[in-house]
């Protein structure tokens, strides 16, 4: 598996920035990816994403001994404005560091105009020195990008060196509600991606909730065993947003309030710990202090 193995802030969804970026750093990671996705996190708007913020983060990045590699920003890439209100998103995030900028496509019945806004982003990527890798949702709703399968087919149809997809394991299980496996989809997807997300779930009987690595649905073990001898050079993260669950349609629903910092500490490190012990062939083992 690649050495870049970053933790998302989603995880710390309620938290501010110094608070989130020290608990990262005493986790021993040395990657962060910043993660701003509307109804999953804190609300933002656009005028966030401006230089004096890009810059206020660089300096924590610094302070903490973190670097940015990938940055989350998801959006509807066919909706009006799309083209120009991620070009600002994209800018932001090379500031603070990212080489990779993660977003989902646009609805299946608005693939026309996603096609015609991902031509002219590429070109602005390629301008930035910047992939954009295309996620694979988790909400159920019909998406250009539904799956590794369908995600590889785009990609081919795109055909730009600068647009990828970030495959999401997690997210298979709650858009398809159980009825397409990652362990099997996955593998159409890799040799078209530029990131990866891990994070695991489990049917708590109305929907989806997130759990700590290996505690899950998912068979983890095979995944990572498989990207350890063949893909270890594609970057991954762990997203854990563990504020969110999902209702039995698959729609995300967040907490009121946020998570415990212990309880987030203890979830990441365990799953910092299954996922170090795969790829070192001794789970179970405190690998990852």
């Amino acid at each position: 598996m690649s050495e870049i193995l970053s933790i998302s802030t989603s995880a710390y969804d309620g938290y501010d920035f110094p608070t989130l970026l020290k608990e990262i750093s005493q986790l021993g990671a040395s990657y962060v990816e910043l993660a701003f996705i509307q109804g999953y996190m804190d609300p933002f708007d656009e005028d966030y994403f401006s230089e004096k913020n890009a810059k206020m983060i660089q300096g924590l990045l610094s302070d903490t001994g973190l670097s940015c590699f990938a940055f989350s920003a998801h959006m509807d890439l066919a909706a009006k404005g799309a083209v120009d209100i991620f070009e600002k998103r994209m800018v932001f995030a090379k500031t603070v560091g990212a080489k990779i900028i993660i977003t989902n496509a646009a609805p299946r019945p608005q693939e026309k105009e996603f096609i015609q806004n991902i031509v002219a982003l590429a070109d602005i990527a390629k301008s930035l020195d910047m992939i954009i890798a295309l996620e694979n949702p988790g909400d159920g709703k019909e998406n250009v990008v539904n799956s590794g399968e369908t995600g590889a087919s785009i990609i081919r149809h795109i055909a730009s060196d600068w647009v990828k997809l970030n495959y999401d394991f997690g997210n298979v299980i709650s858009h398809f509600f159980e009825r397409l496996r990652p362990e099997e989809d996955f593998t159409y997807a890799l040799p078209f991606s530029a990131h990866l997300h891990i994070k695991d779930v489990k049917s708590n009987g109305q929907g989806w909730s997130f759990v700590e690595i290996g505690k899950g649905l998912i068979d983890y073990s095979f995944i990572l065993k498989t990207l350890a001898s063949k893909y270890q050079q594609i970057p991954v993260s762990l997203e854990i947003p563990l504020r969110i669950t999902r209702d039995q349609d698959a729609s995300p629903r967040r907490a009121a309030s946020p998570l415990p910092l212990d309880e987030i500490r203890n979830v990441l490190k365990g799953s910092l710990n299954y996922v170090k012990g795969i790829i070192e062939n001794r789970v179970g083992t405190n690998c990852y202090a």
